[in-house]
């Protein structure tokens, strides 16, 4: 699999519910439901001071069997009054309270369930079906916060449990404790080590962080060359090669002498089968810093595409005597990881240009020659030749040795002679509370060539409090992640490279890059092989509502919603199709669902103002717009609230609200131009040989 598929961790999507995971549910219920039907009534008893004489006890068993009779015929109003007539005999029978609230929740009545589960919960705080249940409805309801307590003690009592510790990371994320969710993901991992819902949602949380630290980036330097530094290596982490040239373009210009950002565009350059303008800007590289490692590996490469073999020897001797391992690394020859590791394939016509080198460098006998030949091999495929002709090189004989000390002085010297392989040998016993915030940031960036993001992320998490919140450290934090995200949907593509996860995940990469049709594809195709899996009827549904295919997007809106119906974008979506064909009165109860699972949402906010205009309710229409302007990016919902202030004769507050939508409106059409601009760059980019 190449380097496609990415984290999307710097592209907008559409607002979705986090996701509740309906499926996981369904399992759990039957599979718990009749362990946990079923204890010895002896047991019980001898568990109490007290005990139900003869006849009473008969009579517990006899309604308690008669229960468990019915719940099996699915005759569930006699298996509910043969519990209550237990309950009658005995109140504080803890397992009867939560064998009734699973009967309940078998029903969908989960207001009586919970009922019966915190019953049951008060009476014996230790009874891992309750507090489990209890976790999930709470999670169902979009209260996280609320569940992690049960669910956690559910997982205190029975810790071998994955789909316990699934639920306590979905109420984690709903809570917004994404680190928390990580961990609770990787304890799970251990557990289940190939579980794509796990990777998947794994991926997804690092994604999440990564938006995190964009945002914040973007809002103290925006416009910064990190700021543009970071959109360009998302674009090009999925092979968009003229936005991504574009954005290293407006970093280089922000700030000139930003070490590695002429290799990147280089890169860039390379992958676009623009190999001389890649050769300049990693000699550019070079005259900036001479020792730069991947810069001189890079221009090796660019050297052997462009025919000159004795060039691209030379640069690789010189690579294999600073760090053997990286050069492997910047190749693709070695693993480093997941994410930089996967093999970066060059254009199909520049393969075969290069495999005719192979005779040329045959009668070689150098370890840069040898290297040569394994680059060449692994690009048209052959990986036992490349892994032969990398002994030859005598690499894996030369592996560094680690340090005997990993003093700061040390590694500062290692850094200096981009010796990266070796510092990440040094990685588990740096120091990092005694380094300056300038080598932290150095060792992150040096760990991160080497494929060891979880200790760079380690490195920035120890950050004085006046640093840790920079552009520079958002900056790395969010490399981090995002390589982290890499990982973690690589190893879902080695799990199940046919999986719906991987359909699902690949439509979420398709969207990221507006290639709805595509997305489209693939979300289908995840459909057809689950379609009970949650958020996928909704992803599809609401990329055919974006399309205007509003018939179609209907029926996957409300499959989402059979599956979970306090999906709030569903809900949204389905009340945007009503409102589009100016039918507020339909519209409106679905908006007014959707508010209540994410209350939060401007844009449901919006909705609801048009909505409530269409009906003629100005002063709700008002209510909501007044909460919808803090999130207007164009104009467009302050002329809505001008429109109902003049219903409503309120020509003064009319006036202001139009004056700053004509403003926001200026302001779009600027930003829209700027961007008009950039595509036609863009598109000059591609034409360009």
């Amino acid at each position: 699999m190449t380097n496609h598929a990415h984290s999307k961790a710097y592209s907008g999507q559409h607002g979705a519910l986090p996701g509740i995971h309906r499926l996981l549910w369904q399992s759990s219920t039957l599979m718990l439901g009749v362990v946990l039907f079923t204890f010895s009534f002896a047991a019980h008893l001898a568990a109490h001071q007290t005990s139900p004489s003869g006849a009473a006890q008969s009579a517990l068993e006899s309604h308690f069997r008669a229960a468990e009779q019915a719940k099996r015929e699915k005759d569930f109003a006699t298996a509910e009054r043969e519990y209550r007539a237990v309950l009658v005999l005995k109140p504080d029978f803890a397992e009867v309270h939560m064998n009734l609230g699973l009967l309940y929740q078998l029903q969908n009545r989960s207001v009586e369930a919970i009922s019966e589960f915190e019953s049951a919960v008060r009476i014996k705080p230790t009874l891992t079906g309750a507090n489990f249940f209890l976790g999930v409805n709470y999670t169902q309801l979009g209260e996280g916060a609320k569940a992690i307590p049960f669910l956690q003690a559910a997982i205190h009592a029975e810790p071998q449990r994955p789909d316990f510790w699934r639920w306590l990371a979905t109420a984690q994320e709903i809570s917004g404790q994404l680190q928390a969710e990580i961990l609770t993901l990787h304890t799970a991992l251990e557990l289940q080590p190939s579980d794509i819902d796990l990777l998947y949602l794994l991926g997804n949380a690092y994604e999440r962080l990564g938006k995190q630290e964009v945002a914040h980036l973007q809002k103290i330097a925006p416009g910064s060359s990190r700021s543009e530094q970071l959109l360009a290596e998302s674009y090009a982490s999925t092979n968009e090669w003229p936005s991504a040239a574009l954005h290293f373009q407006n970093a280089l210009a922000a700030s000139p002498n930003q070490p590695g950002l002429h290799v990147k565009l280089g890169e860039v350059f390379l992958h676009a089968d623009k190999v001389n303008k890649a050769a300049r800007e990693f000699e550019q590289e070079l005259q900036r810093d001479p020792e730069n490692l991947r810069a001189l590996v890079r221009h090796g490469e660019a050297k052997l595409i462009l025919g000159d073999v004795d060039g691209a020897v030379l640069d690789w001797e010189k690579a294999l005597a600073v760090d053997p391992e990286q050069t492997e690394r910047i190749l693709g020859l070695r693993e480093s990881g997941f994410g930089d590791s996967a093999l970066e394939q060059l254009p199909e016509g520049i393969r075969t240009k290069i495999q005719a080198l192979a005779a040329s460098l045959e009668n070689r006998n150098s370890n840069a020659a040898h290297l040569a030949l394994a680059f060449i091999a692994e690009q048209n495929g052959n990986t036992s030749q490349a892994a032969t002709e990398l002994k030859h090189a005598g690499s894996f004989a030369r592996l560094s040795p680690q340090p005997e000390k990993c003093s700061e002085s040390a590694v500062n010297l290692l850094l200096q002679n981009q010796q990266f392989s070796r510092l990440s040998q040094c990685a588990g016993s740096l120091a990092p509370s005694r380094m300056s915030t300038a080598s932290r940031f150095r060792v992150t960036d040096a760990l991160l060539e080497a494929g060891q993001s979880n200790t760079a992320l380690k490195i920035l998490g120890v950050l004085p409090p006046a640093d840790s919140h920079s552009a520079e450290a958002a900056y790395w934090r969010a490399r981090c992640y995002e390589k982290l995200a890499t990982a973690s949907y690589l190893q879902l593509y080695q799990a199940d490279p046919n999986s719906f996860r991987l359909h699902q995940l690949m439509g979420d990469l398709e969207e990221a890059k507006s290639n709805d049709g595509k997305a489209i594809e693939e979300y289908r195709a995840a459909v057809a092989l689950k379609p009970s899996a949650p958020n996928l009827h909704y992803s599809l549904g609401h990329l055919l509502w974006k399309d205007l295919k509003i018939p179609e997007a209907r029926v996957e809106l409300e499959a989402e919603l059979t599956l979970n119906p306090r999906h709030s974008g569903a809900l949204n979506d389905l009340g945007d199709t009503y409102l589009l064909e100016h039918q507020p009165d339909k519209a409106l109860p679905y908006l007014l669902k959707s508010l209540q699972a994410d209350p939060a949402n401007p844009n449901i906010h919006r909705d609801l103002g048009t909505a409530y205009s269409g009906l003629g309710d100005n002063r709700k229409a008002e209510e909501h717009f007044k909460i919808a302007i803090a999130t207007d990016q164009d104009g467009s919902v302050h002329y809505k609230l001008a429109r109902v202030y003049q219903a409503l004769g309120e020509k003064e507050k009319a006036a202001k609200e139009f004056a700053v939508s004509t403003a926001l409106n200026q302001k779009s059409h600027e930003k829209l131009e700027k961007q008009t601009q950039q595509l036609e760059k863009a598109t000059k980019f591609a034409e360009e040989q």
